[in-house]
This record gives structure tokens, C-alpha cells and sequence, in this order.
């Protein structure tokens, strides 16, 4: 299969010029890629800009969309409800075509909003914005923001402790009911998202057609991310300024970043930013300044990132991902995703043989290390293929394995995304945390609530 370029150009040689991409090299440690396609569309980015916040019916369509630039408001202007009552707050990942295409070293991932030949549709995705919760009174899982704001800020009380709606103990983060002693303290879960829960622990609190299986759509939004900024360094510094040709640069900048001791001591390594943080950014990316009270030290200001809506995409909580497992054999490692929500499983350590619906992708490398180069499919997956790259080479984030581990036991393990604050430079869109079984269950590990 030829390139969909010629050598060194820019331009299409086909008559079908409403595609845009980027062009990497499976052997270059240079984390800048090439725009490719049409570059108007790279200024304009009508995929990215279809990323929209809104609330949903309970069958998953939409009740309505949010204001563009805040999401406290409706499209229309008016007050919105965004606690989850009046349905679940989630991104909407917009429908397009893509097209992957590797010629010897270099591979082009395209994008379009129209079915050009051998593009293939990728269908609409919902996330949450941010990472979910559990209504302990219903026992099902939400997503929603429960903060209150004195213009756009959010409000205090005269301890400097955040203010939240009423309702908020019912939709309690962390551990939920087990970290009722800590409402009206500094390290309170009230407003938080819910962790310390396993993939099969959540699985029975989504309902009416939702799901955790994230993976899928976190890595169709790190793509887009990728194209934007057109490199695979997603905490390179932020700028809001646009290049002379007028295209993104840079990248999103670090996330929640803090230091892991003094984490533990403010709560265990629980949540500490509440949902719905950047609520004020509507779809737009940026970043909102947050105080943490009672750090060690004092006050702890961090900076909450939001890309098109995505609160927090990584560098805050570990991600669950219930739609991949990874089998690490004896003498080789394998990842698996499922389709189908209704099969998503966490499988037997020890099993022999693939759950039904899991498909086989690629195969892992058998070290830690920053990732260098990954492995694509046709249907846009891509996962670490080669270690070997750094902070600043390759794809700039992180790979753990159990393989080169001297305790290391064979068997099946889940899939941890994103990386936790204290991950540092190895936190990002493609940071993956394979060493971990399914079971696992941790303060620090989060789930994104999914319909697609």
C-alpha cells in the first residue's frame, strides 16, 4: 500500500483533499511530527472542534449540549444542571473516517470528516469529562460536578474549604460511605471522583448502557490531541499562542503534578481535585488553578488541565481501562481489547486461554522504559512497541511491565492509563501501566464512565 503522499509533499495526490494527519517514522526519536494533508484543515480542525461537553437522556443522547466556553450554562445560554441529576455531564466524541497507511519506516495516521476511499468510519464516543463517581443511594455510576461558584470562582467557606451542593454526600468520592468521617474536612471525598474500586467492583454500577471500558476512546482523543499540536509530547510547555503559520504548538504542559510523600500524608493518595474543576473552560483547552487545603507545608496550588473538554486527561488518577488485558506469557506479552461492553471480564490470573470477545493487537516489549516507537492498527489502537525513548524522544511517556521483574509470575493483568500525579515526566496519553492485576484496587485509581 503506497503513501496517500508523495515524498516530501504536503498536498494530496488524489482529488479527495478534505483529509488531514500526521506522518511519523517508526525509527526516529524525534517526538515533532509532520502535518500532512490539507493544512487549512490544520489551522480550522473541524474533528477537534466537534468535542462537546453535554447532558444526557438515560439512553445516552442528547438532552442538551453545553455552552461552548462554560459549562455551568446551557448552549442556549441558560443555567444548566450539571450535579447529574438531570443526567450524566459527557464528552461527546464526534464520528469521522480514518486511514492508516506504513510504507517501509513512516506511517501516516488520517483524518476526515467525510468517507474518502479506504477511510473507515469511527463511530461516536461518550466519555465523562472528568472521572466518575457512584450515587450510593441509587448504586449506580455518575458523572457530574456538585461545586458551587461565586462568579468563576469556586466557593469558600471562611476555612478556605470548598463549598458544594447540598446533594453531595450522595455521590461521595474516594472510598465513598467508608470516607464519610472526612465531610467538612480539608481531605474530604465530597465532590470527588470515586476510587479504590476494582474493574469488577464498578462494572455492576454501570447501567442503562454505560460502561469503564476506556481505553478505546482516550486513545481516539490522544490522537486528535497528536494531530493538533502535531507531536507526540503531550506535556511539552502550554502556550495558547499559535504558530506564524498558524497552527498549535507546544503541548498541554504537566498535570496535577505533586510530590507522592506529601500526597499520602494529605489522604492516603486519595483524590484532591473535585469534578468539574474547569467547568469554566467550557470545550475549550486550558488550565484552571486549584488550592488544595491542608498540604504539607500549607496550601497546595495545583493546575488542572482540560483538553476540548477532557478535565484532567492525565497526570492526576491512574485510569481504569476494562475494555483491555494483557497476557504476559512466559516468553511474551500480548494485548487484547474487547468491542463488546458486555464481555468486558477480568479473567482468571492464571487462565490458559483468551476470554471470548478479546481480540489480540500486538505485542508488548518485555522491559520498562519510555516508549519509542508504538505499533498501529487499522482500526487507529496503537500500543508500545519498542522501549528505548525518553522524556523528550520518542513518545515522551512511560511503559511498565512485570516481565523484567525478578518476582515477575505469568498470567493475565489489566491495563492502567494516564498516570497518577506524582507520575512526573512518565505521565501521559501514552503511558501504560501493564503490571497490575485486575483485581487491583487503589486510592489512586479512578474510572471514566463510557457509552459507546
Amino acid at each position: 500500500m503506497g503513501l496517500l503522499l508523495g515524498s516530501g509533499n504536503t498536498k494530496p495526490q488524489y482529488p479527495y483533499d478534505q483529509w488531514y494527519g500526521v506522518q511519523g517514522d517508526f525509527n526516529s526519536q524525534d517526538y515533532k511530527l509532520k502535518r500532512v494533508g490539507n493544512l487549512d484543515l490544520h489551522r480550522t480542525l473541524p474533528i477537534q472542534a466537534k468535542l462537546k461537553r453535554f447532558v444526557e437522556n438515560p439512553d445516552g443522547s442528547v438532552k442538551y449540549y453545553l455552552n461552548q466556553n462554560d459549562s455551568r450554562k446551557k448552549d442556549s445560554g441558560a443555567t444548566a444542571v450539571i450535579d447529574s441529576t438531570d443526567g450524566n455531564v459527557m464528552l461527546e466524541k464526534p464520528e469521522y473516517y480514518f486511514k492508516l497507511e506504513i510504507e517501509g519506516t513512516k506511517w501516516i495516521r488520517a483524518y476526515s470528516e467525510y468517507p474518502l476511499p479506504g477511510f473507515i468510519k469511527m463511530e461516536r464516543k461518550t466519555v465523562s469529562p472528568w472521572y466518575a463517581t457512584v450515587d450510593i443511594t441509587n448504586s449506580i455510576a455518575v458523572s457530574g460536578c456538585w461545586l458551587t461558584w461565586n462568579g468563576d470562582e469556586i466557593a469558600r467557606d471562611s476555612d478556605g474549604f470548598v463549598i458544594l451542593k447540598a446533594n453531595a454526600a450522595q455521590f461521595r468520592g474516594g472510598s465513598g460511605a467508608g470516607d464519610a468521617a472526612k465531610d467538612g474536612t480539608y481531605n474530604s471525598m465530597l465532590g470527588m471522583p470515586r476510587t479504590s474500586i476494582s474493574k469488577a467492583g464498578v462494572r455492576p454500577f454501570c447501567k442503562n448502557g454505560t460502561h469503564h471500558g476506556a481505553y478505546r476512546v482516550y486513545n481516539e482523543i490522544a490522537w486528535l490531541q497528536r494531530v493538533e499540536y502535531a507531536s507526540l509530547h503531550c506535556q511539552d510547555t502550554y502556550t495558547e499562542t499559535l504558530t506564524a503559520d498558524g497552527f498549535h504548538q507546544g503541548g498541554l504542559g504537566s498535570g496535577c503534578a505533586v510530590n507522592g510523600t506529601e500526597w499520602n500524608t494529605w489522604g492516603g493518595y486519595k483524590p484532591f481535585v473535585p469534578c468539574g474543576v474547569t467547568a469554566t473552560l467550557g470545550n475549550n483547552t486550558g488550565k484552571v488553578s486549584y488550592t488544595i487545603k491542608g498540604w504539607t507545608g500549607g496550601d497546595k496550588v495545583v493546575q488542572v488541565t482540560s483538553y476540548r473538554g477532557l478535565e484532567t486527561p492525565f497526570e492526576y488518577l491512574w485510569l481504569l481501562a476494562d475494555d483491555v488485558l494483557v497476557w504476559h506469557k512466559a516468553d511474551v506479552s500480548i494485548a487484547y481489547v474487547c468491542e463488546d461492553p458486555t464481555k468486558f471480564t477480568s479473567h482468571s490470573d492464571s487462565a490458559t486461554t483468551v476470554p471470548a470477545g478479546y481480540e489480540a493487537i500486538t505485542e508488548f516489549p518485555r522491559t520498562d522504559g519510555y516508549v519509542l516507537s508504538m505499533a498501529h492498527s487499522a482500526k487507529g489502537y496503537s500500543f508500545a512497541e519498542k522501549v528505548g525513548g525518553a522524556s523528550n524522544k520518542g513518545y515522551c511517556d512511560y511503559y511498565y511491565t512485570p516481565a523484567d521483574d525478578s518476582s515477575f509470575t505469568a498470567g493475565w493483568y489489566g491495563a492502567l492509563l494516564s498516570a497518577d500525579a506524582h507520575g512526573g515526566a512518565s505521565a501521559g496519553f501514552g503511558y501504560l501501566h501493564a503490571n497490575s492485576r485486575s483485581s487491583n484496587a487503589f486510592a489512586y485509581i479512578g474510572f471514566r464512565l463510557c457509552r459507546f
